[in-house]
């Protein structure tokens, strides 16, 4: 009889882990390992050993390269645990204080600069608005931003709430933390965090980048439109809340070491995870670029990441020491749809696939298109939301007038459609004379109904310029296809303000609360976007 060696003994019991545990995240992954799409890469370790990886689908698409363990992937928002690493570790080496206010190194700013320390940047409660969404707001590309253009923006702008009171997650305290990494350690982010935590840890594949597609190994980032998967443009200006790429590999190096702190120590890890922390409720925390809680009852340490084409999240469930990072680069995939197959065994959890179950035919007596042609017009509401309908060869067309978005719809019963593959019904009621009078919307949130030539409100007092000071924008209402709509100077794309109440709007870009005088004239209107509130908008007198 042969001698068993002692390597085979060492990995007999990871195989069999492997290929008895790992079905249900199999499974999931399969439906990405099927034609040429961007993909997903997937890690698990258990105690520091990877116990479970896979890569389905392409890397670059164009370069017929397929994702593997070395890929690499902009990992968004996972990168401010990083930089909240690297101010921890200026703490330790005793160059600042956690304490320090915003004004010891920003000594231009305004007066609230002083209210606001670094760990309120750090837990996102310092109440300064989120550049990314002051920049849509302007109608701005954020990626064409750079320091200076920032800086002069945040420094006009008011805190949304007192510092600490409340968390709202911005990436502006990441770029002020970024910015106070280079001015007290004299380097730039990319080489300060190179030097102190990548190489320690011999993560060689991460790094701070500002154009992630010049890194070796880098994948594309996809987005899918009519024509097929296009790449997004990734390079920016500046380095804020995101800018770090890595591979699933590398990243469980660094989750390693968040549980058994061998490398750092365990004064750095309890600075980062049990220290200063914000309570959200619920038994969930933040703290220094990461979320702390529950996990089906199981404590867990994580923090996700997006951006056009990326999507990220890496996970440390230090009780069971078992780690977890799932990377895509499909804008499509949600990575935390993945957790509960992944985990399922690791965690004890109970997952079963879903089955899509075929539905039964359904008996009603099919509309001819004469009969389609009761249901065309258009059809509007007090929401301010209207839908234009149509047949065109036999087919029956909704069209929602406030996007131009339109969609073919089935009968799914008596005068009754619907979105295929969606459960949004479409039910056309009180019909009489061969016309229906009202069109009757059930989608998840809710029932509404629409009537026949609804006649519009009268918008007449919204529109008009209105002028933004601390955005340095215009915005212009005008009516489109009987809507309200706006846009900033120079944008070609229009939003619809839908009108709830009296001087009270809802818009793709937030909450809008019209102004009156004394004599109820309009003379503004106050913007709220959640991550940056009350934006002042004054109307700009009409020229005569």
């Amino acid at each position: 009889m042969k001698k068993i060696s002692a390597l085979l003994l060492v990995l007999l019991p990871l195989i069999a882990f492997s290929q008895n545990n790992f079905k249900a995240i199999d499974s999931v992954l399969s439906v990405y390992d099927q034609g040429v799409v961007p993909g997903v890469s997937v890690s698990i370790a258990k105690n520091g050993k990877v116990i479970y990886s896979r890569n389905v689908g392409y890397a670059d698409i164009e370069a017929n390269k397929k994702i593997d363990d070395k890929t690499l992937f902009c990992m968004a928002s996972v990168s401010k645990q990083f930089t909240a690493a690297c101010i921890v570790m200026l703490e330790q080496q005793g160059k600042l204080s956690l304490e320090d206010k915003l004004s010891k190194y920003f000594p231009d700013f305004p007066e609230y600069a002083n209210t606001i320390s670094i760990v309120h940047l750090l837990n996102h409660t310092s109440g300064i608005k989120d550049y990314l969404a002051l920049s849509m707001l302007r109608g701005h590309d954020n990626k064409d931003y750079t320091n200076e253009m920032v800086e002069d923006m945040l420094r006009v702008q008011e805190l949304d709430f007192e510092p600490g009171s409340t968390f709202s997650y911005t990436n502006s305290g990441y770029w002020f933390l970024v910015r106070i990494i280079e001015k007290v350690s004299g380097k730039s982010i990319i080489d300060f965090a190179q030097e102190n935590i990548f190489r320690p840890l011999k993560m060689k594949s991460t790094q701070y980048a500002y154009d992630p597609y010049l890194v070796k190994h880098m994948s594309k980032g996809y987005v899918e439109t009519d024509e097929g998967y296009e790449i997004e443009p990734q390079k920016e200006y500046v380095i804020s809340g995101a800018g770090v790429v890595s591979s699933v590999q590398d990243m469980q190096k660094w989750l390693f070491e968040m549980y058994t702190q061998k490398v750092f120590g365990t004064a750095f890890w309890h600075r980062m995870l049990n220290e200063e922390f914000y309570d959200l409720g619920n038994n969930n925390f933040s703290t220094k670029g990461l979320f702390t809680g529950d996990y089906y009852g199981v404590k867990r340490i994580q923090h996700g990441g997006d951006v056009d084409g990326f999507h990220t999240v890496v996970e440390c469930f230090p009780e069971q020491g078992v780690t977890v990072a799932i990377f895509t680069n499909n804008d499509n995939v949600n990575v935390y749809e993945f957790n509960k197959p992944a985990l399922s065994s690791l965690l004890n959890l109970k997952y079963k696939k879903e089955v899509v179950k075929t539905e039964e035919p359904p008996i009603f007596d099919p509309v001819s298109e004469t009969d389609l042609k009761q249901y065309e017009g258009d059809y509007g509401s007090e929401l301010g939301l209207f839908f234009n309908v149509s047949v065109k060869d036999g087919v029956l067309y909704v069209i929602q007038k406030w996007d131009g978005g339109g969609y073919p719809v089935v009968q799914a019963g008596a005068n009754k459609f619907k979105i295929e593959g969606d459960p949004v019904f479409f039910e056309f009621i009180d019909i009489n004379n061969g016309m229906a009078n009202l069109l009757k919307v059930n989608q998840e949130d809710g029932e509404y109904v629409f009537m026949r030539d609804y006649q519009l409100p009268d918008f007449g007092d919204y529109l008009g310029k209105y002028y933004s000071k601390v955005l340095d924008v215009n915005y212009e209402f005008y009516l489109e296809g009987g809507l309200l709509v706006f846009r900033p100077q120079g944008v070609d794309e229009v939003r619809v303000a839908t009108i709830n109440e009296k001087d009270k709007a809802t818009s793709p870009w937030g909450d809008l609360s019209f102004v009156r005088d004394s004599e109820g004239v309009i003379t503004g209107f106050l913007l709220s976007h959640d991550r940056a509130m009350n934006i002042e908008f004054v109307k700009v007198p009409a020229i005569e």
